[in-house]
């Protein structure tokens, strides 16, 4: 169970910038904030050790290596075929993430290809393997994630003994 940690109104600035560009300047953020750098330093190293901030990533433009086309794979297949599932996919396809599931689909790949005929000729591909009972595509417009639609909000620590 995750335990709840409190963030207040000024967390939630630092964040948002955060998230629009990790690398974000910590003076930039202290005028956004109006507080000094080594007060946005301290809230930052904070948010690090109560695990909000795990790290930063890079977002990469899939086009600019002429990769148009992302896509997440979802397959329904035997266990014992995993790794040559994956293997199919790493092989045909830039795989961004792997995960296993307990939804809808036992595995679902997030992947990037030059364009969307070289998707489905995956599909085609997966779906000849031994132990493949479905596959399903869901093609993505845009190759990243705009995280500054998510709703953060300040929230208080639940009192121990209650979630």
């Amino acid at each position: 169970m995750s335990q709840t940690v409190e963030i207040d109104q000024i967390d939630v600035k630092i964040l948002h910038m955060l998230i629009k560009d990790a690398r974000t300047d910590l003076n930039n953020i202290a005028k956004y904030c109006v507080l000094s750098a080594n007060a946005i330093y301290k809230r930052v190293e904070r948010l690090k050790a109560v695990g909000v901030i795990t790290g930063t990533i890079l977002f990469i433009n899939p086009e600019s290596f002429n990769l148009g086309q992302s896509a997440i794979i979802g397959i329904n297949l035997e266990p014992n075929q995993e790794v040559e599932v994956t293997n199919l996919i790493r092989k045909h396809a830039h795989l961004v993430q792997l995960d296993t599931s307990f939804g809808k689909y036992d595995l679902s790949a997030f992947v990037i290809a030059k364009n969307f005929a070289h998707i489905e000729l995956l599909k085609q591909i997966i779906r000849k393997q031994p132990g493949i009972k479905r596959i399903a595509i869901n093609f993505w417009d845009k190759a990243y994630f705009n995280l500054e639609n998510i709703g953060l909000q300040p929230k208080r620590a639940e009192p121990h003994g209650r979630s």
